[in-house]
């Protein structure tokens, strides 16, 4: 396969030639490739070139060529996802992103083409202040035209549609409002992710909180109505949602959700909680599509986590707007978990297991010693999956409100282990040498599995047991 017309290196010799380039040469060919692309001189594939070299520029992360569109979209960067996201995601879908660039394109004023022009003259011959001058008025003039637009949009269904229409799909309506709102607070966006270049953010320092705070007053005073659209970007750009409340916390004076509900505060809140039910919807999808225990693990180790720092920031009340959401979210990942991991996943730990006939045998009937049944390495490796899943999961389970299911689970898990450990010990009178290794290996995964759900003490009982049964069988053999 070649990169054009049948001539010139092939993709994979693209690629060993790109793999071989330092950072700093990637960085420059990269510059020089979507410099060509917005001026062609040479007769280059270049979106093929750069499609190649998206793993790398993903990771190494260099400054990219500033190209209109690129710099339109520079202030919701950090609130880009792949897919289109739900309704009450702040997120914007990537596919979104052409039909709203197309549609300013074409209805914009003459100042945002001017705009266009001088920034890329700009970025030929790379000239900052030039550039940021430039982008600056693109981004007032494009809020200006996409709140023209909606503004029309909204004299009547016909004009809504023909909207719709222009932007090629329904769905692109919101993310086109939402786009206009925080360019009109890019400039503040654009400061705040300059003071916090390497994103996502793991932690607020108290000067990063100081700063926060000013510039959140800033728009406030500046851009009164837009600051839920500035803290939503900072939100965006947070390693952890819950830390927001920590901004929240040195804005306001008030004690508790109930009283910061009637502040321009109340919709950052919201969107932290928001945040934190797209993880609980994750929880609920994974289960129903049959993800195995420790992806539910993850996630639900990662919402008790946000959930514990969400109540210690702030006084959280239960009959509060941010409190009684916050419960609501705790209950469905507590009842998600005790239907699946508490519910279904037991049985993955103790149908492992060698197990002893379920009714009474005729009279007569020879039954076979328990550990004489065949050892399954890989369901018992499955099995101690499930049950590590299990009790990390039970280790949570006080901040997920399911104590309950959790005891229960854990309980007939230890019971079950005990008996089948209890009874293959007791057979192991009848067994030979040829057998040794077969037992030994059953032993060795219940007493694991019991160390995993309950600790030391029952697991250490069964292996003393286990290990004079296996002395008596060499002595014999």
């Amino acid at each position: 396969m070649t990169t054009a017309g049948g001539a010139g290196p092939s993709i994979n010799q693209l690629e060993q030639l790109f793999d071989s380039l330092s950072t700093a040469e990637i960085t420059k060919f990269t510059r020089a490739i979507e410099s060509d692309r917005n001026a062609p001189r040479l007769p280059l594939p270049h979106d093929q070139i750069l499609q190649i070299l998206r793993p790398r520029l993903a990771s190494l992360k260099p400054e990219r060529y500033p190209t209109p569109m690129r710099q339109f979209c520079t202030p919701f960067e950090d609130l880009l996802q792949s897919d289109m996201p739900s309704e009450t995601s702040i997120r914007i879908g990537r596919p979104s992103l052409v039909p709203i660039w197309k549609v300013v394109c074409e209805s914009a004023s003459g100042d945002f083409h001017k705009a266009c022009k001088d920034l890329e003259a700009a970025a030929e011959i790379n000239h900052r202040e030039n550039i940021y001058r430039a982008e600056r008025i693109l981004w007032a003039e494009a809020a200006t035209c996409i709140e023209q637009q909606l503004a029309v949009s909204e004299q009547g269904v016909k004009q809504e549609r023909a909207l719709a229409t222009h932007l090629g799909s329904r769905v692109h309506m919101k993310p086109f409002a939402a786009v206009a709102r925080i360019l009109r607070v890019a400039e503040p966006v654009t400061e705040m992710r300059l003071r916090f270049p390497s994103a996502p953010i793991r932690s607020l320092s108290n000067s990063d909180l100081v700063w926060l705070r000013e510039k959140f007053l800033e728009v406030s005073h500046e851009k009164p109505g837009y600051e839920t659209d500035f803290m939503s970007a900072v939100l965006a750009r947070l390693l952890r949602p819950s830390e927001l409340f920590k901004v929240i916390r040195v804005l306001s004076s008030k004690a508790d959700d109930r009283s910061l509900g009637s502040t321009n505060l109340a919709s950052a809140g919201d969107m932290v909680i928001d945040m934190l039910a797209e993880i609980v919807t994750k929880i609920e999808d994974g289960i129903r599509q049959g993800n195995d225990e420790h992806q539910i693990l993850q996630l639900a180790r990662w919402y008790a986590s946000e959930f514990v720092r969400i109540t210690r920031e702030l006084n959280i009340r239960k009959d509060g707007p941010w409190g009684e959401r916050l419960l609501g979210t705790r209950r469905r990942v507590s009842q998600a978990i005790a239907n699946t991991m508490f519910g279904a996943s037991p049985e993955r730990v103790t149908e492992a297991l060698p197990q002893p006939p379920k009714a009474p045998m005729g009279r007569g009937a020879v039954v076979p010693p328990l550990f004489a049944v065949p050892f399954d390495g890989d369901r018992v490796l499955g099995a101690e999956q499930a049950a590590e899943a299990i009790a990390e999961m039970a280790s949570i389970a006080h901040i997920l409100a399911a104590q309950s299911s959790a005891t229960k689970a854990v309980v007939e898990i230890k019971k079950k282990l005990n008996q089948v450990g209890r009874a293959g010990v007791d057979s192991m009178a009848k067994l030979g040498m040829a057998e040794y290794e077969n037992a030994q290996s059953h032993l060795m995964a219940i007493v694991r599995l019991l160390e995993i759900i309950d600790g030391p003490e029952d697991a250490d009982l069964l292996r003393r047991r286990g290990m004079s049964a296996l002395r008596a069988i060499e002595e014999r053999g």
